[in-house]
């Protein structure tokens, strides 16, 4: 498993910070040469943008294309919805990053807070 913060200026909304990071965990998992991918996210509009066939128009459509064009390659690409309460450790890792002028990567450990928040995402994620 892997974790990063990548900073970003003067983005749009909600949908373009989701898609930018997307896009950067298709980057990130090229850059260290995995050949599988599991990417989670709670915006569902970026996830179904993602898989569907068709070019988009929208606003997110240039970084739509962006994912697409890097997740080129892979030997397998799993894009899954999870709802909010099951993402905790991706809001940890944003309000880690705020105010962070650069980047940071993590790879087999976990930012502060980090540990926390995945065993509240495993407990929300397996409620029945």
């Amino acid at each position: 498993m892997v974790s990063a913060i990548i900073p970003h200026r003067h983005v749009a909304d909600v949908f373009v910070a989701e898609a930018f990071s997307c896009l950067q965990a298709f980057i990130f998992a090229k850059d260290l040469g995995f050949a599988k991918v599991v990417i989670e996210g709670d915006s569902l509009t970026v996830i179904k943008k993602n898989c569907a066939m068709t070019s988009d128009s929208s606003l997110l459509g240039p970084i739509i294309h962006d994912i697409k064009e890097v997740s080129k390659g892979f030997e397998s690409i799993v894009l899954c919805s999870v709802h909010r309460e099951a993402n905790n450790i991706a809001h940890t890792l944003v309000r880690e990053g705020r105010g962070k002028c650069s980047s940071m990567f993590w790879i087999e450990v976990a930012p502060a807070g980090a540990t926390t928040a995945a065993a509240l995402d495993w407990k929300n994620l397996n409620r029945t």
